[in-house]
C-alpha cells in the first residue's frame, strides 16, 4: 500500500522557478533550432566559403550528432509514462495485481521507453 502513495506521477521533472530547471527545459526544446544558426555563422568564415559543396553533408552530419546525443537525453528527461486500466491487462498480470492489491488499483502506470 505504501508503494501506491510513494511518489507523485504528475510532478514536473524540473522546478520551473529555478534557473537550472528552465535551462534544462530550454535546451531540450531548442536543440533542432540551433543548427541553422550555427550554419549561418559558419558560412561567414573563409574556409566555409571555399567548401560550399560540403555544406549539405556537413549539415546531415551535424543533425546526426544532435540526434545521437539529444534523443536519449530527451527520453530520459521528459516523461515516458503511460497508463492502462487493470481490466485491459493480460489475465495473469491482472490476477496478480488483483490478488496483491484487491480492487484498490484501477490503473497501472508504466514506462513507454523508446
Amino acid at each position: 500500500m505504501e508503494a501506491l502513495k510513494g511518489f507523485d506521477i504528475d510532478a514536473p521533472r524540473w522546478d520551473q522557478s529555478t534557473f537550472m530547471g528552465r535551462l534544462k527545459h530550454f535546451f531540450n526544446i531548442t536543440d533542432c533550432l540551433i543548427l541553422p544558426i550555427i550554419m549561418q555563422r559558419l558560412e561567414k568564415y573563409r574556409f566555409m566559403q571555399k567548401i560550399t559543396f560540403l555544406h549539405g553533408p556537413l549539415q546531415v552530419m551535424m543533425v546526426g550528432v544532435f540526434l545521437i546525443f539529444m534523443v536519449p537525453a530527451a527520453c530520459s528527461l521528459f516523461p515516458q509514462r503511460c497508463s492502462m486500466a487493470v481490466s485491459k491487462l493480460e489475465p495473469e498480470l491482472r490476477e496478480s495485481i488483483i490478488s496483491q492489491y484487491g480492487d484498490i488499483v484501477s490503473y497501472v502506470y508504466f514506462n513507454k521507453g523508446l
